[in-house]
């Protein structure tokens, strides 16, 4: 498996309309919105072309409210891209690390092919890692 370093940082925020726009401002980037994750509790809008992904709590009893509440706004985690995500899995789980999710919620704007699994934060001292593969229309 091939590394290709980060692919985009998670940030959590209380307002994801203002965060958003704070960052567009701020670094002349636009954003995607991915809409709301039921099955992570949260809002996403995705920056491709900045390498950001805002996360908002929808859901009080979500990993991302838990943390917002205990910590406050701020870097949640930090998604990978890997060359091939089936091996990145099997070498993850072989290593010891406990995968705690697929995302697969089709195809976001722009690309041919994307998927991603989640580690637990337990196991990545603190922060939820990601890898992913993808490719870009």
């Amino acid at each position: 498996m091939k590394t290709g370093g980060v692919d985009r940082v998670v940030i959590v925020v209380r307002d994801i309309e203002k965060a958003s726009k704070s960052y567009s401002e701020l670094l002349g980037i636009s954003f995607w919105d991915a809409g709301v994750r039921e099955d992570f509790g949260v809002r996403a809008m995705v920056s491709w072309d900045g390498g950001i992904e805002l996360i908002s709590p929808t859901d009080a009893n979500s990993e991302a409210a838990r943390f917002l509440e205990e910590r406050g706004e701020g870097l949640f985690g930090v998604i990978f891209k890997v060359s091939d995500i089936g091996e990145a899995r099997a070498r993850a789980e072989e290593k010891g690390f406990c995968v705690t999710g697929e995302v697969d919620c089709g195809l976001p704007a722009g690309f041919k092919m994307f998927k991603e699994i989640t580690l637990h934060p337990k196991d990545t001292h603190g922060i939820v890692v990601a890898l992913v593969q993808s490719e870009r229309a």
